[in-house]
């Protein structure tokens, strides 16, 4: 039912955002993540938002911004939104360049836009080739991870070019009602988080993970439990066998396997245990969604040096990431990987992933949204965690991606001869 509810919400908000016919028509959602296109964000500010965006203690507030959408001739006109800025080691005030967390109106009668009710724009300071996430989410989702959608974005704040970002889908309610056919119950976010005992401690907004959506409808954190209890169970064949009533196995395979092909140090089956959302529907059964994949394709972060790589292994418990020494990876990935039958599968799954990525020409694509987002970049300065950097940087570090995928491929025949199966 509440499929059906969001899809006539969809169709609804829709309509009430069409413009008449002597008006320009407004951009679809569809268009917005085009990632053949870079449509202009205009955020138009009071003087007392840019203040609380640009103090320290007040930047992760909401405040009410006016938001414009262009493309193609087509716009949405003036929208009423709120927007926060976001990150962690990479958060920074208004007036550098931060990335944006946009909201529009909830309620009844405040439909989002056509459905859409968030937008996150990540201005991409620790990427320093800008095709990190939109080539890593174009791969897990080729390969059937359900992974957000991309579009490219160049900001403007009260007139003024903040330059280009990349525009990802945010893993919510919208999001899941397109790539899944059953019910959402919960959205929990993973930040530094395991399932081991304990973990699902806390309400909606506390403990190890907390809940994006759904706790209105269901308050607890029961498919949580349930989860960790299957993901704990000591015993490989059991664990194996039994993981089925807790999550979708075969999915959290191929999300593993493309995190690590990736070297997604920052992701769950990296040292770090960081960035990815899982999804429950209301049987329990758990979904794994990929997020801030910027930090990926073997850039290394740790250094200033231009161009210089850091590869996560693709099959070992531990790995070290760019600033510290060996840690242990995912417990699921951990523990897949010392079962004979898990490991099997999840090879068999990264040699479907290094072929994906050959057939759809990763690296192609690469090139080509390089290409176009050149006319944005140029002229600009970043102040990076590791320094500032200019367009010649850029293009050494865009280079630098291709080249490594195109090694990671051949690294994962490499990797499944050793361990006796066919390339």
């Amino acid at each position: 039912m509440r499929r059906i509810w969001f899809l006539l919400i969809t169709l609804l908000s829709t309509t009430l955002v069409s413009a008449s016919p002597a008006q320009a028509l407004p951009p679809t959602v569809a268009e917005i993540y085009n990632p053949a296109k870079i449509v202009r964000f205009d955020l138009t500010m009071s003087a007392d938002s840019i203040a609380s965006l640009n103090n320290q203690n007040t930047l992760e507030n909401y405040v009410a911004v006016k938001l414009s959408m262009s493309v193609d001739k087509k716009t949405s006109g003036l929208l009423d939104v709120k927007v926060r800025l976001k990150g962690s080691t990479s958060l920074q005030k208004l007036d550098e360049t931060p990335s944006f967390k946009i909201k529009f109106p909830d309620g009844p009668f405040n439909l989002g836009y056509q459905g859409l009710k968030k937008l996150t724009l990540n201005a991409m300071t620790q990427d320093g080739s800008k095709l990190h996430e939109y080539g890593a989410y174009a791969l897990f989702n080729a390969v059937g991870v359900p992974a957000p959608r991309t579009g490219w974005a160049r900001v403007y704040v009260n007139g003024v070019d903040k330059g280009l970002y990349v525009n990802v889908e945010t893993p919510d309610l919208s999001f899941t009602a397109k790539k899944f056919r059953d019910i959402t119950q919960h959205i929990y976010e993973g930040a530094g988080s395991d399932f081991w005992t304990g973990s699902d401690w806390g309400d909606k907004n506390t403990g190890q993970y907390e809940v994006d959506y759904g706790w209105k409808a269901t308050p607890n954190k029961s498919d949580l439990r349930n989860l960790i209890a299957f993901a704990s169970i000591a015993d490989q064949k059991a664990w194996y066998s039994n993981l089925t009533y807790a999550l979708d196995r075969s999915e959290l395979i191929k999300f593993m396997a493309v995190e690590n092909f990736l070297g997604h140090w920052d992701g769950y089956s990296g040292p770090d245990k960081n960035n990815y959302f899982i999804r429950s529907n209301t049987n329990g059964i758990f979904s794994f969604i990929p997020w801030g994949t910027d930090q990926t394709f073997g850039e290394n972060r740790a250094t200033a040096q231009v161009g210089d790589g850091f590869d996560m292994p693709m099959l070992s418990e531990t790995s070290a990431h760019p600033w510290s020494g060996p840690m242990t990876k995912g417990m699921l990935y951990v523990k897949c990987i010392r079962y004979t039958n898990c490991k099997n599968a999840y090879l068999t799954a990264l040699k479907t992933v290094a072929a994906k990525a050959k057939s759809m020409d990763l690296a192609g694509k690469l090139n080509k949204a390089a290409i176009l987002i050149e006319p944005a970049l140029q002229g600009k300065f970043w102040n990076t965690p590791g320094g500032w950097k200019v367009m010649d940087d850029i293009h050494t570090e865009q280079a630098r991606t291709i080249t490594w995928l195109n090694t990671r491929i051949g690294q994962v025949s490499s990797l499944l001869i050793a361990n006796g199966m066919k390339p």
